[in-house]
């Protein structure tokens, strides 16, 4: 049966979701290709028809995960801003809370890949540089935004202060899980830090 290019777009795109939502969930040497193809629909033997490797898979939901998450915080800062709120303290707010401490394999591609990701082959620590930096604009506009007169490269060093204790404290505060006083605690204190930052 012909497939259509409409019905192949649809197969790709399921592919990089469960993709990513696998990735992130058990890291990328935790997962195969079939289980990808699998978790989409799809036959193991599919899969090359929509990517040469298992690097290329890793290295495009990686980055299409990032550059979502990025569109993400955009919006709910725009939300906070048109509801009279703060929008940096809705992006921190919403990143360190239980709930994604809890559910890496939806939540962020930095915290739950980070390192693994950065020790790998170019493709995909270039990826991951591409959605850090899709991230850390956002924080850099809000932070801009909040302060006009500092210097462009202030607000960048600033929101990359603040993406750095967001995910850090994210990736700490799953690390302490098992105490639930000290992880609750860990993302209290990432969230001061990254307000700090800001500010």
């Amino acid at each position: 049966m012909r497939v259509t290019r409409a019905l192949a777009a649809e197969h790709r795109q399921a592919l990089l979701e469960q993709a990513g939502r696998l990735f992130r969930g058990r890291g990328i040497a935790g997962v195969s290709l079939a289980e990808v193809a699998r978790a989409a629909g799809l036959t193991h033997g599919a899969f090359y028809g929509h990517f040469a490797s298992k690097t290329a898979l890793v290295a495009e939901a990686v980055q299409g995960s990032l550059l979502a998450g990025a569109g993400h915080w955009r919006r709910r800062a725009a939300r906070a801003r048109a509801a009279g709120g703060d929008p940096l303290a809705a992006v921190i707010g919403g990143y360190l809370t239980e709930r994604h401490r809890d559910a890496p394999e939806a939540g962020c591609a930095l915290a739950a890949l980070g390192p693994e990701v950065s020790r790998a082959e170019a493709p995909l620590a270039d990826a991951l540089r591409e959605g850090t930096e899709a991230l850390a604009l956002v924080l850099a506009e809000e932070v801009a935004a909040l302060h006009p007169a500092l210097a462009p490269a202030e607000c960048r060093g600033r929101g990359l202060a603040i993406l750095a204790a967001m995910t850090g404290g994210l990736v700490l505060a799953r690390a302490l899980a098992a105490d639930p006083d000290a992880s609750r605690a860990a993302l209290d204190a990432a969230a001061r830090a990254a307000r700090s930052a800001a500010d």
